[in-house]
């Protein structure tokens, strides 16, 4: 499986007004798709760190390699604080079980609304 040359088919990453926004596209987030994006992201977007909004809404299933490389040092290089966009029940439960068990390096919190994410994101930044 050859992640890194199309990983633009499982995630997108923009940045806007100085946040990044990132939305995982697929159902399903192994360990290689997680080191790609991140890899992406570091590519793109390394010259700084970013606050960082991810949009999970399509996500059914995260492994637990996948979940515990976010979490680390490596996934976490260059984001000061990340925003978590929920829908369901299933990645309220992805998503509550990422910040309570795997424990980013980073402060991460959920959120229904992107509006309120980017403030939470602003308010992070400024503490």
């Amino acid at each position: 499986m050859i992640i890194t040359e199309h990983i633009t088919d499982f995630v997108s990453i923009e940045l806007v007004n100085g946040i990044l926004i990132g939305t995982l596209k697929c159902e399903y987030v192994d360990i290689a798709i997680a080191r790609a994006a991140v890899k992406y992201r570091l590519k793109h977007f390394g010259d700084k760190d970013y606050l960082m909004i991810i949009n999970m809404n399509n996500v059914k299933h995260i492994t637990k390699e996948a979940r515990e490389y976010l979490a680390s040092e490596k996934g976490c290089r260059k984001i000061k604080c990340g925003a978590i966009i929920i829908s369901s029940e299933v990645t309220k439960i992805i998503a509550n079980f990422f910040i309570r068990i795997n424990k980013p390096l980073v402060p991460t919190s959920l959120f229904t609304s992107e509006e309120k994410a980017r403030q939470w994101l602003l308010s992070c930044d400024k503490s």
